[in-house]
């Protein structure tokens, strides 16, 4: 979802491109899983992989049938923010504030990371974006530095018990105890 949209900031386009149905597989899901573990985590919440795996997939399905609509760009990431909101709600039974937190912290770490990794990749790679978005090889490949970086941060902050939240400030079960809080 958010990979596909700062390439395509950067390039001056207004729509997003077709998702080739290997980037859904080997992109998009992978990303989606990070992107919830991370927020999850980020925010104190358990993780429960038998939630987290099929709320991703349904966040990259839909998100792959979103690009399709004909509407403004942007759009599509705030649709994104909210259809990853509704499924954190309905998959982990957090509070409203909670879950979309959980959805804003994933999607930023996500730009933030992408914001810092596409120029250098365009420098080393000597491609263009529009050359490594319309070739399902290159689109795939270009992904797994950013997505080992983002699992590198996802790892650390819950090997280190790393939160936003203050336990005992929140009504939903917090995973972590005596947890180093950013």
């Amino acid at each position: 979802m958010m990979s596909d949209i700062i390439p395509t900031i950067l390039s001056g386009e207004t729509a997003m491109d077709r998702m080739p149905l290997l980037a859904l597989i080997f992109q998009s899901i992978p990303e989606s899983v990070i992107i919830l573990t991370l927020g999850l985590t980020l925010m104190g919440i358990e993780l429960k992989w038998k939630r987290i795996i099929p709320a991703a997939m349904l966040s990259s399905l839909a998100s792959y049938f979103v690009r399709e609509l004909p509407i403004p760009y942007g759009l599509h990431t705030f649709i994104g923010i909210i259809i990853i909101t509704l499924l954190v709600l309905l998959f982990f039974r957090i509070s409203l504030v909670i879950a979309l937190n959980v959805a804003l912290v994933g999607i930023v770490s996500l730009a933030l990371v992408e914001l810092l990794y596409w120029p250098f990749l365009l420098l080393i790679t000597n491609h263009n974006i529009t050359a490594i978005w319309h070739s399902q090889t290159l689109r795939i490949l270009a992904a797994v530095p950013e997505l080992v970086t983002l699992s590198l941060i996802t790892w650390y902050c819950i090997k280190r018990k790393i939160t936003l939240r203050t336990p005992g400030n929140n009504k939903e079960k917090h995973k972590y105890q005596g947890t180093d809080h950013l």
